[in-house]
């Protein structure tokens, strides 16, 4: 499970006569990651308000699946929660458990998000503003029993200065991308560098355009992908339309 908290900052628009104030409240959520398998069937989660006024956040829980570049997320009652609906003090810490409602084996991973959104309050009588609500989202993911995933990447080109590089999975579980680099063949340091934070779910696929002459010109280069399954070195060379 992933320790790392997250900040999330809610934002409060007022708009008047002109000049704009952005009044910021803050929340941090912890872990930013949900790791659920055989083993461990349920785990807990902590939301703590930083703000100076309470809060309401309603959660639940949605099915997260990928085929091609196409992310769905649909209705699913797999993850139980509790509480669905909290109030949080100003300065206060809240706790939510989650488990999986009929534990089963599993040969592939499942993906789920967890939505957390803000309830926002009725508005003050003299509020007219625009106030805008926090909803954030956490992955959770069901380990299976051997995580297998199969990434095969391609790269083609799209004009005389641009490539497209792809990744699909075709494994049976997910693959989180953190950071790519391109290196053309005659190049000892990388001509592209993206720092990510990208989850290709199992048979999902991700595209990214690079816009480099040299590359572009390159008949062969190396992909390296710093990942949460260890570091990737690919040898490609471009598809050309």
């Amino acid at each position: 499970m992933t320790k790392h908290p997250l900040l999330i900052s809610r934002g409060l628009l007022m708009l008047t006569g002109g000049f704009s104030m952005l009044q910021a409240g803050s929340y941090m959520v912890k872990p930013v990651r949900i790791e659920l398998s055989a083993r461990q069937l349920r785990t807990t989660i902590q939301i703590q308000n930083l703000g100076n006024e309470a809060t309401t956040i309603q959660a639940r829980v949605v099915a997260w699946n990928a085929k091609g570049l196409e992310e769905v997320l649909s209705e699913n009652d797999e993850i139980l929660l509790n509480p669905p609906i909290f109030t949080i003090a100003a300065g206060r810490e809240q706790s939510m458990r989650l488990g999986l409602r009929q534990p089963k084996p599993a040969t592939v991973e499942l993906t789920y998000r967890l939505i957390l959104e803000e309830v926002p309050p009725p508005p003050r009588p003299e509020f007219t503003g625009v106030n805008t609500v926090l909803k954030i989202s956490v992955p959770i993911f069901v380990k299976p029993a051997m995580p297998a995933p199969q990434l095969t990447w391609t790269v083609k080109h799209i004009s005389d200065k641009e490539l497209q590089l792809a990744v699909e999975n075709q494994g049976n579980s997910h693959v989180q991308i953190k950071q790519i680099a391109v290196t053309g063949a005659d190049r000892s340091e990388p001509d592209f560098v993206k720092n990510t934070s990208t989850y290709v779910l199992k048979t999902g696929r991700k595209e990214w355009v690079i816009r480099d002459a040299h590359l572009a010109g390159a008949g062969r280069f190396l992909v390296q992908a710093r990942t949460d399954n260890g570091e990737i070195r690919e040898t490609l060379s471009p598809d050309r339309p």
